[in-house]
């Protein structure tokens, strides 16, 4: 179910595609998209839609609504929305804005990425190409070729890229100097002590945050939790020892923290796609 107050002026533009199958093998393409000059009034409400959504404000501003999450979104200042979950959003004050609803294979990944606590508003006033971007894909909607399906899928990614590029250095702002020392800090311990059984407690009793802190933006920084995180370098220093010695399956799990040798062929198998031995085959 979906409600719409359309309250947009004449000038404003709307662009929908039909994509294609070769816009649907792409990572990512575009249903629609937009400029629009709303005014007092505007406002959309849906349970659910089949994408994800791309707001950006060029003048006044917006609130948006998604799940339990609420946030204006002011001149500059740029979100994505999951639309699988009932969201909303409303005019404030006379608001110009780009829009594009968009998918694909990689849609989802890097969204959990961008905003993995949520929809945020991202400050893009520091990206000067940023809302050059949304013009130019307006100019490749209607053409379904490959060539243009690749850069649709091109310059999607460029402004996620930007966008997640500054929500990271917004989570730096505040505390840059502490955060970031305490991260290093903790990949500096993982490095020395790989080889042990080391919990996510023991890598807290190093720096001043409280675990959940720590996790939270250790995922928002580096992209996996820290387990994982510690799991994969365990991975990639068994991989050294699988091309560069002849210790047996068992050795090397112990060697690289392992429990045991089965854990260590099922995360590898998990991490790599196939076990060690053929690793070591195909890599000796």
């Amino acid at each position: 179910m979906s409600k719409y107050d359309e309250k947009i002026s004449d000038e404003s533009l709307w662009l929908s595609a039909t994509p294609t199958a070769a816009a649907l093998s792409m990572p990512f393409h575009v249903t629609e998209a937009g400029h629009f000059m709303a005014q007092n009034g505007y406002a959309v409400k849906r349970e659910r839609h089949e994408s994800f959504l791309m707001l950006y404000t060029l003048r006044g501003s917006g609130t948006v609504r998604s799940g339990e999450t609420e946030f204006k979104l002011e001149r500059q200042n740029a979100c994505v929305i999951d639309c699988h979950i009932p969201h909303e959003y409303f005019c404030n004050n006379r608001w110009e804005f780009f829009w594009m609803h968009f998918g694909g294979a990689s849609a989802a990944a890097i969204l959990d990425m961008l905003c993995p606590n949520g929809p945020q508003s991202v400050d893009m006033s520091r990206s000067d190409s940023f809302s050059d971007i949304m013009p130019q894909i307006f100019s490749l909607i209607s053409y379904g070729d490959i060539e243009n399906c690749l850069k649709l899928s091109e310059k999607i990614h460029s402004m996620l890229c930007m966008m997640t590029s500054a929500a990271f250095g917004t989570d730096r702002t505040d505390s840059k100097n502490s955060i970031s020392r305490d991260i290093d800090a903790v990949i500096r311990y993982i490095s020395e002590n790989y080889k042990k059984q080391i919990s996510v407690d023991d890598m807290t009793d190093t720096i001043h945050i409280s675990k959940y802190y720590f996790i939270r933006v250790f995922r928002r920084m580096m992209g996996v939790t820290p387990y994982s995180y510690l799991t994969n370098y365990r991975i990639n220093r068994s991989k050294e020892l699988l091309r560069s010695t002849s210790m047996s399956i068992a050795e090397v799990s112990e060697e690289c923290g392992f429990l045991d040798p089965g854990n260590f062929i099922a995360q590898f198998k998990k991490r790599t796609g196939m076990r060690p031995l053929q690793y070591r085959r195909d890599f000796s």
